[in-house]
């Protein structure tokens, strides 16, 4: 794909400016909200030992081997779908494990985070509030399965499920041309069946992989320090 957020935002003026400005004041504002909410919120199991919202070392060093292992196995494509796109290795997983060792606001830090490599590695723009969609929203909404404290696999299914809404609303509105070139009638159907064979089975992969016995019994060691 080709890089062309700077070619996009130098032509930016009027109320696509505006609609941009409001796109990452949004983003900002969901993600502060959601800050606010955790300090409420019993983020962890009775076994694990409280930190507080104090970012600890350990905390950093996970967050940045999460980020890291998510963006690597990004690059491992399973296979290609009929539609376009392409089924990756458990490439959300690692994120929804942070999320959930650390609690949302952590999680949805970790998730705007993997959400720039996602833009160094490669972005497609067709409009600003496309481009918010389509990464910092998109990948930040992972970090929501830190809600889910008591499953891992619950927690990956809320995040997945929001990341792919963000890309329905993304293909229907801005791409909805494409849909008649499938041989879609209705854009939203055609976003909505896009972005399910990619992101929701994506998705699934990574709650299968939660539920599984012995993936679960690590993640549990790993947030506990054992």
């Amino acid at each position: 794909m080709e890089f062309v957020l700077l070619k996009k935002l130098a032509k930016l003026e009027g109320t696509e400016l505006w609609m941009f400005i409001g796109a990452i004041v949004a983003v900002a504002a969901l993600i502060a909200v959601l800050a606010v909410l955790n300090k409420k919120h019993v983020n962890a199991a009775p076994t694990v030992e409280k930190k507080g919202n104090k970012i600890t070392t350990r905390m950093l060093v996970q967050g940045a081997l999460c980020i890291a292992l998510a963006f690597v196995l990004s690059y491992i494509k399973l296979f290609s779908m009929p539609m376009g796109g392409s089924i990756t290795l458990f490439s959300m997983l690692p994120i929804f494990v942070f999320a959930w060792m650390y609690g949302p606001a952590a999680g949805l830090l970790a998730g705007f985070a993997y959400s720039l490599l996602q833009v160094v590695q490669g972005a497609y723009v067709v409009h600003p509030v496309q481009f918010v969609l389509d990464y910092f929203l998109s990948f930040t909404v992972l970090g929501l399965a830190g809600f889910f404290p008591k499953s891992l696999a619950l927690g990956a299914g809320v995040g997945g499920f929001c990341r792919m809404l963000c890309g329905v609303l993304s293909g229907a509105i801005f791409f909805a041309d494409s849909a008649a070139e499938a041989g879609y009638a209705n854009a939203w159907a055609y976003s909505f069946m896009y972005n399910f064979t990619t992101i929701g089975v994506d998705t699934i992969l990574c709650v299968i992989a939660a539920l599984i016995p012995a993936v679960s019994k690590a993640a549990v060691r790993i947030r506990d320090g054992k």
